[in-house]
């Protein structure tokens, strides 16, 4: 199961690293000061004494959210924005394209859908940009997204469906 915990904030940016050993420190039980957060090359954060404790951590103007589970886990969230159909051409698939322009109603949404979930396998990777997205198609994957008020989430974690438990911090 992965626990998801979104906190709607001013200043997510520079709140992120503190509201991760926040909640990190509550679900293991311990000072969150007692924890060492290293990075691997491409700037993915671990935990260095619990290695079986795996989150991610992602933010956006007006809100943060950081996903807990026991297996590497990748996540993002976005306002939900207008098409950008210079980024659809450069990053994405046919496929991934055909999905947005479908309709004509809702593109905003798909688009920050497909987006949410480029990031989301990119970070569970733990390769940063250095996988070009248009290398992979993520309607291939088993990437669970939803939408919260004018936010999309994406989360992935390999091999299956992803059970997620939500927790509205505030």
């Amino acid at each position: 199961m992965i626990k998801l915990y979104l906190a709607e904030i001013d200043n997510a940016k520079s709140y992120s690293k503190s509201f991760a050993k926040n909640i990190l420190g509550e679900s293991l039980n311990v000072d969150e000061k007692s924890l060492v957060v290293q990075e691997n090359a491409f700037g993915k954060p671990h935990l260095r004494d619990y290695t079986d404790v795996h989150y991610n951590i992602s933010h956006t103007k007006g809100a943060i959210v950081c996903a807990v589970t026991d297996k590497p886990v990748g996540v993002d969230i976005e306002r939900i924005r207008k098409v950008n159909e210079r980024i659809v051409e450069r990053y994405f698939t046919r496929n991934e394209q055909n999905y947005i322009f479908s309709r004509i109603e809702n593109q905003d949404e798909r688009f920050t859908e497909i987006w949410t979930k480029k990031e989301a396998y990119v970070k569970w990777r733990g390769k940063g940009m250095t996988i070009p997205f248009g290398s992979f198609d993520v309607l291939q994957k088993a990437i669970h997204s939803f939408s919260y008020g004018i936010y999309y989430i994406s989360i992935y974690k390999k091999n299956g469906a992803v059970d997620v438990c939500t927790k509205i911090v505030q």
